[in-house]
């Protein structure tokens, strides 16, 4: 948990739920902590707390790799949020180690972080998904010509990404095009490329995917609406406090609906070759039409993300819901 990405406080929240739920199964837990420095440490179970994060001892990836193996684990479970963690370059680290983890494998892992590459296995089987440009900085003429090209493509308002970020951090609405190159240059703060998306207004909605710890067949859980009370989208702020949105569960969508969202859920998982769990968010346009955003490939796990809601609607409980995954990652036994 943790990590060196911008998402490394909620990873530690997420870190820290999915290790008391495991407390309550048969596994025994061992916390790790990957510092944003890229080093470990290794908290006491008993006496873990998020607030003496920074005061613990660190060790360099050597010594903590040495550690690790020498505890001889069952499975890693993986909670680290964004790049170097969720990006395929951990589970590299744990192929090499021969240790099983949970989550999809490096490929899958790398192919659905970046938004771009998504989007592109989207459009091949046929997922609905806005479309988008990509740019690198060498793309932004000094005449401004790549702008004329952007709203020639895609129109306004648009979305403007940072293709490898999560938590919606890196994500600006751009409604004129005089504001259009200052949401670019932010965004290219946090990367060498920006995906500039079109905008879909309408209903936001959430599909988590859940593999069956036995079979390993992915299975949608109820789909979720998110209902933003304030701000201008679902951003990190709004995920992450709850008294920002109302997360409805299940979606007071209709069966048809329910039905045609939960497919395509289940298709992106199929598609990026993912592994274990996934979540992928969607936009419910006012004609009907469903929109594939992104897929994340190790959904948020703090006490109030989106997965584990989704999974006690479907009547599991957090402990139910990381041994299966804990489970499921010993059957498929990561070896590269």
């Amino acid at each position: 948990m943790g990590g060196e990405s911008t998402e490394h406080q909620v990873s530690l929240r997420s870190g820290l739920t999915v290790t008391k739920n495991l407390a309550k199964t048969q596994w025994q837990p061992v916390p790790v902590i990957v510092g944003r420095d890229g080093r470990f440490a290794f908290p006491k179970l008993e006496t873990f707390d998020l607030n003496q994060v920074d005061s613990l001892p660190y060790v360099e990836l050597g010594a903590a790799t040495s550690k690790i193996a020498a505890l001889e684990p069952a499975c890693v479970f993986l909670a680290l949020h964004g790049l170097y963690g969720e990006d395929g370059r951990f589970q590299a680290l744990c192929d090499l180690m021969r240790l099983p983890y949970v989550g999809a494998d490096v490929i899958g892992s790398a192919v659905a972080m970046d938004k771009w590459l998504a989007k592109a296995v989207y459009n091949t089987h046929n997922i609905p998904t806005p479309d988008a440009v990509l740019l690198a900085l060498d793309d932004l003429d000094p005449d401004g010509l790549w702008q004329d090209r952007v709203i020639d493509e895609i129109g306004l308002p648009c979305v403007v990404k940072a293709p490898r970020q999560g938590s919606s951090l890196g994500v600006y609405i751009v409604r004129q095009q005089a504001k259009l190159s200052d949401a670019v240059k932010e965004v290219f703060k946090l990367g060498d490329r920006v995906m500039i998306e079109a905008f879909c207004p309408g209903r936001e909605l959430s599909v988590s995917v859940l593999e069956d710890p036995t079979t390993g067949r992915p299975k949608a859980l109820a789909p979720i609406e998110i209902v933003v009370k304030k701000r201008e989208f679902f951003d990190y702020e709004a995920k992450y406090d709850a008294a920002e949105t109302d997360e409805i569960c299940p979606a007071p969508i209709d069966e048809q609906q329910t039905k045609a969202v939960s497919r395509l859920a289940e298709a992106a998982h199929r598609a990026l070759m993912l592994s274990g769990f996934s979540r992928t968010d969607f936009m419910l346009t006012a004609s009907g039409e469903l929109m594939t955003l992104e897929t994340n490939t190790i959904p948020g796990l703090t006490d109030v993300s989106l997965f584990p809601k989704a999974a006690a609607v479907a009547g599991l409980s957090f402990p139910e819901l990381v041994d299966g995954l804990v489970r499921q990652a010993i059957r498929i036994g990561r070896r590269g």
